[in-house]
């Protein structure tokens, strides 16, 4: 290769004009390392920090970096550093350089691909590590160094959620998560979701950010909050939102009455005398459930003796256990209230599903009209429509996934400091690094 073109070629790896280096040398070992010596030209700006006044070369240092820019390939410079000693007040001190701060043996590049690397869910700190030949220790104390996001401001529409994280470092086994529920970023993450937390928490947010002119504070910007059936959510919301409409979100109601359900059917299950019954119970346990095709081609059944479809099954169920019929039905009537329902006629319709799951005969209903009782206002605020969308969890559920994934791949996490803002650097587009 062309010396020329090979310096160019160089000087832009180390990011460094071809005019200021006064020698460079270049050993490619046979691991495939690079170790780069580099000698940069006396500049005028390397002037005493005391007296702006000019050094004479009191001596020269020899500062090894790593500069580990190549994926799976090491790269280290040799970077001979001039010490100047101050002609007017003696002082010593080192040449400025451009590759590192002082006392740091890693190159800002050398940073910067760490970060950038980290942005993604799917990496962990070994893997990064490993990629550029430095322990996992300095990719977590540059990621520390570097990585710190603060807390967003609360948005109009409010979403809340928990993850479990028993390996915590701070005394607490759920993560407290906040996200905007128009955009899907994470407003804060909290290490614990006790009551007593939260209450903490919010009343810090309030006293910080009280106007007393109006009479308002941070927490008055929230209008809607999106929250599972989690109470005391919704007695530590209604103590801090005061403008703030609580909705229960609807998938948390349906997998309740799931539950419900599925309880009703291992009951009559638990209690059938019939070898056949019972295996249609346990086999065909798909047909109870929505939206199922029951309409499939009739396959022959050696059990039945017979051919027979979905339908023909349910219709088997419905008949030896007349509980699942109902409690079927009630279901049913339920989840297409969910679905057609609008904020206009949902209390009217709520009352009248309330009233039949209380006078129903099925014993584990009595349990599902207790929580419709209890979260009525909540569950009718929950049709609210903003921006097309009605207001629910769904959202956070599919980013408490990625946290969920970014925990798993990297074995399990502790730091709770660090984890809070891994995850909030990963899932939130516009956060970052800064160097």
């Amino acid at each position: 290769m062309d010396t020329n073109i090979r310096n160019k070629f160089i000087t832009n790896i180390l990011n460094v004009d071809d005019k200021d280096i006064d020698s460079l040398d270049c050993i490619d070992d046979s691991n495939g390392n690079l170790t780069l010596t580099i000698k940069l030209l006396r500049k005028e700006s390397d002037v005493c920090p005391a007296c702006d006044k000019p050094g004479r070369i009191h001596g020269y240092n020899t500062k090894k970096l790593n500069h580990s820019i190549f994926a799976n390939r090491k790269c280290i410079i040799i970077f001979k550093q001039r010490r100047y000693k101050c002609v007017d007040c003696d002082l010593t001190f080192s040449e400025s350089n451009p590759f590192s701060k002082r006392n740091e043996k890693i190159t800002h590049e050398t940073k910067i691909n760490v970060l950038k690397d980290l942005k993604r869910t799917n990496v962990t700190y070994n893997q990064v590590a490993g990629r550029y030949n430095i322990t996992a220790t300095e990719v977590q104390r540059i990621f520390d160094k570097h990585v710190n996001i603060e807390p967003h401001a609360l948005p109009e529409a409010l979403s809340i959620d928990e993850h479990y994280f028993p390996n915590s470092d701070y005394d607490g086994l759920y993560m407290f998560i906040m996200m905007d529920f128009r955009t899907g970023e994470l407003i804060d993450i909290y290490p614990d979701r006790k009551k007593s937390y939260l209450i903490s928490k919010f009343s810090a947010i309030k006293n910080r950010t009280y106007n007393d002119k109006t009479h308002t504070s941070e927490l008055s910007r929230v209008k809607y909050i999106s929250m599972d059936l989690n109470d005391y959510y919704r007695q530590v919301c209604k103590l801090y939102f005061p403008n703030a409409i609580i909705c229960a979100d609807e998938f948390h109601v349906i997998k309740n009455l799931n539950d419900y359900f599925d309880n009703v059917r291992k009951r009559c299950r638990r209690n059938c005398d019939s070898d056949l019954y019972i295996y249609l119970l346990t086999k065909f346990e798909c047909v109870l459930s929505v939206d199922a095709d029951l309409d499939n081609i009739g396959k022959y059944n050696r059990k039945l003796g017979r051919y027979i479809n979905y339908r023909g099954i349910r219709e088997l169920i419905f008949e030896a256990f007349p509980d699942i019929r109902i409690a079927y039905e009630l279901k049913e009537d339920y989840i297409s209230f969910n679905r057609t329902a609008t904020l206009n006629n949902a209390e009217i319709e709520l009352e009248k599903l309330i009233e039949a799951f209380k006078n129903c005969s099925i014993k584990e209903y009595k349990a599902f009209s207790s929580l419709l009782i209890n979260w009525e206002k909540e569950i009718v605020n929950s049709f609210i429509v903003i921006e097309g969308k009605r207001i629910n969890n769904s959202f956070i559920e599919s980013r408490n996934r990625q946290i969920g994934s970014l925990i798993y791949n990297a074995n399990g996490l502790s730091n709770f400091k660090r984890t809070r803002n891994r995850i909030m650097y990963c899932i939130n587009k516009n956060d970052t690094y800064s160097i």
